[in-house]
C-alpha cells in the first residue's frame, strides 16, 4: 500500500552561483555588452534602456543596472523584464510564435466570412524562399515555434513531479516523468533544427551554410547535430560541463519511448538525479544561443534558476547502499555493454 511520504523535496535556493550567472547573462544582453561580473559590480550608476516593446512601440525602462537585476533575482528567484519595463527580451527568430486557436470551421455559418488563420511569422523568420506557410481553417491550434511553451511546460512538470513525489510509486508519476524527459530532449532538437533551417533559408550575416558539410537534418546522430553549431557559426560550443547530463537524458528518452530493452527499472533516487540533469539542458541551450549569436529569453534564463531536487528517504531507509553497486536498479534493465544486439 502506498503512503504519503514526500520522496523528493526542493533545495532552499538554486544552484550555487546560478543567480550571479543569470544576473550577468541578463545584464550583458540588456546593455549589449560582454563585461565580467566584477566589472558590472563596480558600476553602480543606474541607466534607462531605450527600445521597442512587443507591439513595436518606443519604450524606456525604469532605472536599471547589474546590482538591481541581481537584487531582484535574489528576492524573487527569477527575472521579470516587465517589472523593469524593459524592451523585448528574447530572440525573434527562435522565440517568437504566432499562437492561433480557433473554434470554428471557415466554411460553416458560425465563422467570420472569409477568415483564414495564416502564420506570417514563418516568412519573417526564414525568408521569402521558405516553402511553408501554415494555415488553419478549422478548429485547432497553430504554432510558429514551441520554444516558449516547452520551456514553461518543462518547469511546470518538473515542479509538479517534485511536489507530488508522495505519488512516486504510482504509474501516473512515472509516465509524467517519461513525458518530462521527452519534452526536455525535444526542446534541444527543436532548437538545433530551427538553427539549421534558419541558416539554410535566411542566415544571419556571420553564418555559413554548406549543405555538403552539414549533411541532411534527418537520421543524424546527436553529436552531428551539435556539430552544426560550429559549422554554421564558426564558434565552438564549449558545453563539456553539461553534455554528460544531456546524453544521459537522451538515452533515457530513447529507452522510455522505444522500450529497447523491453523492460524498465526506475528508482526514485536515480530519478532525482535526472530531474537535476534537466537544469543542465538549460545551460546547453544558453551555450548554443551564445555560440550562434542568438539572444536569450527570460524563460530560458529562469530555467537555470530552478531549485535542485533532493532525494528524501523514509526514516527506516536512511542507511543506504551507494548507487551503482552491483547489477541493480536502472543499470540492471539495460543491454550488457558491447552486447547490444
Amino acid at each position: 500500500m502506498l503512503n504519503s511520504h514526500q520522496y523528493i523535496i526542493f533545495s532552499d535556493t538554486p544552484r550555487t552561483g546560478s543567480m550571479s550567472d543569470a544576473s550577468l547573462l541578463i545584464t550583458n544582453q540588456v546593455f549589449g555588452k560582454n563585461l565580467s561580473l566584477n566589472q558590472w559590480r563596480k558600476d553602480k550608476k543606474l541607466y534607462n534602456i531605450h527600445g521597442k516593446d512587443i507591439a513595436n512601440n518606443d519604450i524606456t525602462s525604469k532605472p536599471i543596472n547589474y546590482l538591481e537585476i541581481a537584487k531582484f533575482i535574489r528576492q524573487m528567484g527569477g527575472f521579470d523584464a516587465d517589472t523593469f519595463q524593459l524592451p523585448v527580451f528574447k530572440c525573434f527568430w527562435l522565440d517568437s510564435t504566432f499562437e492561433g486557436k480557433i473554434n470554428f470551421h471557415v466554411h460553416d455559418h458560425t465563422a467570420p466570412e472569409g477568415l483564414t488563420i495564416a502564420d506570417g511569422y514563418t516568412k519573417q523568420i526564414y525568408g521569402e524562399d521558405y516553402p511553408i506557410t501554415p494555415k488553419l481553417i478549422r478548429e485547432g491550434h497553430t504554432y510558429t515555434s514551441l520554444q516558449p511553451q516547452l520551456l514553461h511546460r518543462i518547469v511546470k512538470s518538473r515542479t509538479k513531479l517534485v511536489d507530488n513525489s508522495y505519488e512516486a510509486l504510482t504509474d501516473d508519476w512515472f509516465f509524467d516523468l517519461r513525458g518530462l524527459i521527452s519534452d526536455t530532449i525535444s526542446l534541444i532538437e527543436i532548437t538545433l533544427h530551427q538553427i539549421y533551417i534558419k541558416a539554410q533559408y535566411n542566415p544571419l550575416p556571420h553564418w555559413n551554410f554548406d549543405a555538403e558539410k552539414l549533411g541532411v537534418r534527418h537520421g543524424r546522430k546527436f553529436e552531428d547535430k551539435l556539430g552544426w553549431i560550429y559549422k554554421i557559426s564558426g564558434n565552438h560550443l564549449g558545453a563539456e560541463s553539461c553534455i554528460k547530463s544531456v546524453n544521459n537524458l537522451r538515452e533515457l528518452r530513447n529507452h522510455m519511448m522505444h522500450f529497447d530493452p523491453p523492460h524498465l527499472v526506475i528508482t526514485i533516487e536515480e530519478a532525482t538525479i535526472w530531474l537535476n540533469q534537466i537544469i543542465d539542458v538549460g545551460w546547453l541551450l544558453i551555450k548554443i544561443r551564445k555560440a550562434v549569436g542568438a539572444e536569450l529569453s527570460v524563460p530560458l534564463v529562469n530555467f537555470i534558476l530552478q531549485k535542485e531536487a533532493i532525494f528524501n528517504a523514509e526514516p527506516h531507509s536512511l542507511d543506504r547502499l551507494p548507487l551503482g553497486i552491483g547489477n541493480a536498479d536502472y543499470a540492471s534493465c539495460l543491454w550488457p555493454k558491447n552486447k547490444h544486439p
